[in-house]
């Protein structure tokens, strides 16, 4: 059974504030606004517990939990905030009077391990982390400290934790992960007669030749890449029958190998893609290739950015007030055009606030056609969209108007307020896996950028 909180009062042993610097003051100022909000919004806990009791672990004969969910959802807090790795929080948190008290650890209680801290980030949903959000949008709405005057719109590319993706990289991903996980079932189940020698530094060298000679202009050593993609692929094939043959042994003996069951279709499609590009000449549609072998998700973007034509990762939406509060936000599975995200941002912002903004800001991405303009100046003051493509005087006029020029200055803020997130609240690079995570860890990146937003006033 899991307890939600038992929160109490901690004799405070930190020196007055007098005698510390100023910016220790304000860490603690930023600290103690938190917990006030967090106090204020006893929903937040109530949505992180459902999922705490459900999947974290419990006694199966009822004994209560080690640590609260409240005590839980602030070490996440905290995890977020100061943008720590699991095991650089513990020891943050463990060596700190200050932090023990905000999570409600006192001076005797343990600091939970970090996997403990993993594991319950994991339980968290996306569902969960949306409502907790908006449950905190309307808190800062009904105190007036958002308003709907304005709204920016931008979109940014979330990564996901994968090395650059070629078709021999993942071929070779794909044979060294099987033999790995192959290595293993024989070593642990040895009754069952599994014996295969993988020659796997073999395939290794193959695909290291590919890597170093794939872009070479020779026709002979191209003929050599196609040959050695030819074998690659064989190994490849092997090795897969070599898992369904193996997994087809461990069913009759009752066991199971879900680390197989996983990558199998995986590496098929891998060895598909493969096959269709270096011997047929096709080129593979973005939203058919399999980028990772373990990040199976994860979607190629182009963006067409200086220095970065590609990334990896899924593509977010960010709605932002003029007091920059993230009033909605959206990861979206697979890529849509920004142009479509317009309608389902206006009825998020009208959802809370019950009227439209006087000031829309977005750039020439959200743009779709001059009725899409029209029929938002109808019930919008100032549309600040940039037109794509020529001009009309009437469409010049429009966009080097004063009103129109303001808006522009303020869609630009909202490019500083993404680049917090990445640098601040663990959006550069998402270290987390699997696609539920992946969406989790933006909505509780949002979540603590709000808080700390919020503690700001």
């Amino acid at each position: 059974m899991r307890t939600k909180s038992t929160r109490q009062m901690y004799l405070n042993i930190t020196p007055p504030s007098s005698s510390v610097s100023k910016v220790v003051r304000e860490y603690w100022r930023k600290y103690a606004r938190i917990n006030d909000v967090l106090l204020a919004n006893p929903e937040l806990l109530d949505f992180a517990h459902l999922d705490f009791a459900t999947y974290l672990s419990s006694s199966p004969g009822g004994r209560e939990s080690t640590y609260t969910s409240d005590e839980i959802l602030r070490t996440l807090v905290v995890f977020f905030v100061e943008g720590d790795a699991y095991r650089d929080l513990v020891v943050r948190i463990e060596n700190s009077e200050f932090l023990r008290g905000f999570v409600g650890l006192g001076f005797l209680k343990p600091m939970m391990d970090f996997s403990f801290v993993a594991k319950a980030f994991a339980a968290l949903s996306e569902a969960t982390w949306q409502k907790m959000n908006t449950v905190l949008a309307r808190y800062a709405t009904a105190e007036g400290i958002i308003t709907a005057e304005r709204l920016r719109l931008d979109t940014t590319a979330y990564e996901a934790n994968i090395h650059y993706p070629t078709d021999a990289s993942l071929l070779w991903d794909s044979f060294r992960v099987l033999t790995r996980v192959l290595r293993r079932l024989q070593q642990e189940q040895p009754r069952l007669g599994l014996a295969h020698r993988f020659h796997d530094k073999k395939v290794k060298k193959l695909a290291f030749y590919i890597a170093r000679n794939a872009k070479s202009t020779s026709k002979r050593t191209q003929r050599r890449v196609k040959d050695a993609y030819r074998t690659l692929i064989e190994r490849v094939r092997w090795i897969a029958g070599v898992s369904r043959e193996i997994r087809g042994k461990l069913v009759l003996a009752f066991l199971e190998a879900p680390e197989l069951e996983q990558y199998e279709p995986i590496v098929e499609r891998i060895v598909d893609q493969a096959e269709r590009r270096v011997f047929g000449g096709e080129t593979v549609p973005a939203q058919e290739k399999v980028l990772s072998l373990f990040e199976d998700h994860t979607e190629l973007l182009i963006r067409g950015k200086a220095g970065k034509p590609v990334e990896f990762g899924h593509k977010v939406l960010v709605a932002q007030t003029g007091e920059k509060f993230i009033s909605h936000y959206r990861v979206f599975p697979q890529r849509e055009e920004d142009n479509t995200m317009l309608t389902e941002s206006l009825d998020a912002h009208r959802a809370l606030f019950g009227e439209n903004p006087s000031v829309l800001a977005a750039d020439k991405g959200f743009y779709k056609s001059v009725e899409q303009l029209k029929t938002l100046e109808e019930e919008i003051e100032t549309v600040s969209i940039c037109k794509k493509g020529r001009r009309t005087a009437a469409e010049t006029a429009r966009e080097t108007s004063e009103e129109f020029q303001d808006g522009q200055r303020f869609r630009a803020g909202v490019e500083g307020s993404i680049s917090v997130l990445k640098r601040g609240f663990k959006l550069g690079r998402c270290l987390f896996k699997g696609y539920k995570h992946f969406a989790s860890s933006v909505g509780a990146a949002v979540l603590c950028h709000n808080l700390v937003l919020l503690a700001q006033e």
